[in-house]
């Protein structure tokens, strides 16, 4: 009985290693831990919509007279009053 017991855990283990490995949405890769790469520095800056202060990621943004708007019909509405 503990021999079955024994080869269930390490198949259930083995299957377990396995699924990890070959699942790319599983953690980064212990080289990208020991390198500091991966998703995790691949932040976008967020930008505050001149006319309705949203905030968007910054390449997302329409850039017009030097401010930052959610859309294009914002930008061509052009700045509201202060959304504080």
């Amino acid at each position: 009985m503990l021999r079955v017991v024994l080869l269930l855990l390490g198949v259930v283990a083995l299957v377990w290693l396995l699924r990890r490995a070959f699942d790319p949405t599983s953690e980064r890769s212990a080289a990208d831990r020991a390198t500091g790469s991966g998703p995790s520095q691949e932040v976008d800056e967020l930008v505050r919509c001149a006319h309705c202060g949203v905030h968007v990621p910054r390449v997302d943004a329409q850039l017009r007279d030097g401010r930052h708007f959610c859309s294009g019909e914002h930008a061509r509405l052009g700045a509201g009053e202060d959304p504080s």
